[in-house]
């Protein structure tokens, strides 16, 4: 792999984390703001040594406040769903931790991820404490002619399914991209 010697140490300890086995994860929340916005759906797929997805969690979260009709139609995720499938933050956070072991776990854009995980830490009291890597970082390096690395625009050039907003089918996305990006940084 001697691409991985002239790349950053985070994006090089990211590509050896693609060798496996590792999680890709997304959340999706009431909005933006961790001071203001809760999480309401966590979604995770593991995936083995040899890039086959292994096993998925996605769970709807039953958030304090009401589902702002902008996040209902941004991602389908009703308040109706949440009164009827969520599960208290604590309980989906414990799972998702349940979930994901001691693995490192890719996000695409991974600091608005980790924030919420944090904040949900904070609420809990259950640590997150596993190697987080960012699959938009791994896209920007392997396909810098593109002119965005917004997840649907990645989805299109790898030939994946197109995002949704919905956490497990966003993680399926984003499983496609982490290895793509991973086999074209890895023959650079």
């Amino acid at each position: 792999m001697s691409g991985a010697r002239a790349l950053p140490a985070p994006l090089a300890a990211a590509l050896h984390a693609l060798r496996g086995p590792f999680v890709v994860a997304d959340l999706e929340t009431t909005g933006l703001s961790t001071a203001s916005c809760e999480i309401l759906e966590i979604a995770a797929v593991r995936v083995q040594a040899d890039g086959v997805c292994e096993r998925e969690y996605a769970q709807v979260v039953r958030t304090r406040g009401r589902v702002p009709p902008f996040i209902s139609q941004l991602t389908g995720i009703t308040q109706a769903e949440v009164d009827r499938f969520g599960i208290p933050v604590r309980q989906a956070f414990s799972s998702f931790l349940d979930f994901v072991e001691d693995l490192p776990v890719f996000f695409h854009n991974a600091s608005f991820d980790r924030r919420f995980l944090a904040a949900a830490s904070d609420q809990t009291g259950l640590a997150f404490a596993n190697p987080v890597h960012c699959t938009l970082a791994l896209a920007r390096r392997a396909w810098p002619e593109l002119p965005s690395h917004k997840l649907d625009i990645l989805a299109r050039h790898v030939g994946a399914s197109d995002p949704t907003h919905r956490a497990l089918a966003d993680v399926r996305t984003t499983v496609a991209v982490a290895l793509a990006a991973g086999a074209r940084l890895a023959r650079a």
